[in-house]
């Protein structure tokens, strides 16, 4: 009996702490919704001029849209805010999932994301925000925008 309570008292925390690991992501990605700006882009270490191209990062309800010149790219995201660094990860419209990291940062001109994902051939997910010698990382510094 006791080792049949103890299976079930297991079973139910580890419910418990799924359900909670669930609450976690999806309080922060609501924390990140809001229309930003490129504040900074870097590919491979170096500054990236597309940075320049995009007129505005907006999240909202599981999705980035991502306005630059005359066109918009659509992908969903999901985070796991309890890996260091947390997890973002970002599904295009081709459904394939580009792994990546990100950190957020409350500032006097508000909200600033980072997201760091690689890009390419080898999309493994990056250990850290410097995007140097680790091939054709890409690093997107975003301001959400004052409203």
């Amino acid at each position: 009996m006791r080792r049949m309570l103890a299976v079930v008292g297991l079973v139910l925390t580890a419910g418990w702490t799924a359900g909670a690991a669930d609450d976690d992501a999806a309080k922060a990605a609501k924390k990140l919704e809001g229309s930003y700006q490129v504040v900074e882009a870097t590919r491979g270490g170096k500054p990236d001029p597309k940075g320049k191209e995009v007129k505005s990062f907006t999240i909202k309800n599981g999705t980035i849209v991502i306005s630059a010149g005359d066109r918009d790219e659509t992908a969903k995201f999901t985070v796991d805010p309890s890996k260091t660094p947390a997890h973002i990860d970002l599904v295009p419209k081709d459904d394939h999932s580009v792994p990546g990291i990100y950190a957020v940062k409350e500032t006097d001109k508000g909200l600033e994301l980072t997201i760091a994902f690689t890009k390419g051939a080898n999309e493994s997910r990056p250990k850290d925000f410097k995007g140097e010698g680790e091939g054709d990382i890409v690093i997107k510094l975003l301001r959400k925008k004052e409203k």
